[in-house]
């Protein structure tokens, strides 16, 4: 099966997957949510299977590009209180989304939270959106549009799936966030050419926010 049909098949398998993690309350939610993340990462690797070795964005990073991605992370973390704090005032509905998510996850300690949220889950989103969907889409726009920009299709495309995709959480909050959140990671993809540096800053995000949430 080629990328492209492995992608959409993961599209909607991981749409399914978040739809009950964060909307099926009888389920435990944090674990729920982990195993989402599991899923993704696995997809994620399904679909760079698809690919010959060496025509994908590998995962190493140097130390230039390691230090820029833990530069965005934090830039991003600081850009997103302000956006959310701008957000909240003017759509409410932003701030109750999110108080909600963050109190179901307080039933887990917050150790395992970090390891869990930032240092797993983050990553393995980051195998799936940055590592597999985003260079495919690159590469079909390549083809089907020789003198397109690549690079700017390729992180609009995965921003609007990114963002389209955390619909199915029902929460304008995660929507809001992703949405930022797909923006800033896609371009770093675009920018090192290496996986590892979206799963940085998205695993410096995550963290970050654990700890100092937006509300």
């Amino acid at each position: 099966m080629p990328i492209e049909r492995r992608l959409v098949v993961g599209f909607f398998v991981l749409a399914a997957t978040w739809a009950v993690a964060f909307n099926v309350e009888a389920l435990p939610f944090f674990p729920t949510v982990v195993v989402g993340g599991l899923v993704t990462g696995a997809f994620g690797l399904w679909a760079r299977a698809a690919c010959p070795p060496g025509t994908l964005p590998p995962f190493a990073v140097t130390p230039a590009q390691a230090a820029l991605a833990l530069g965005v992370g934090l830039v991003h973390v600081a850009v997103s209180h302000v956006v959310f704090d701008l957000g909240d005032a003017l759509l409410p509905a932003i701030g109750d989304t999110a108080t909600g998510i963050y109190e179901r996850t307080r039933d887990t300690p917050l150790v395992p939270r970090l390891i869990l949220s930032g240092l797993l889950t983050a990553p393995l989103e980051e195998v799936f959106w940055r590592g597999a969907f985003q260079p495919a889409v690159g590469a079909a726009a390549t083809r089907r549009f020789p003198r397109s920009p690549r690079a700017l299709v390729a992180v609009a495309v995965s921003t609007i799936g990114y963002t389209l995709f955390h619909v199915a959480t029902l929460r304008i909050s995660l929507v809001a966030a992703a949405a930022l959140g797909g923006l800033v990671w896609a371009w770093l993809l675009e920018r090192t050419r290496t996986v590892g540096a979206p799963i940085i800053a998205h695993a410096v995000w995550t963290t970050l926010l654990v700890l100092f949430p937006v509300v």
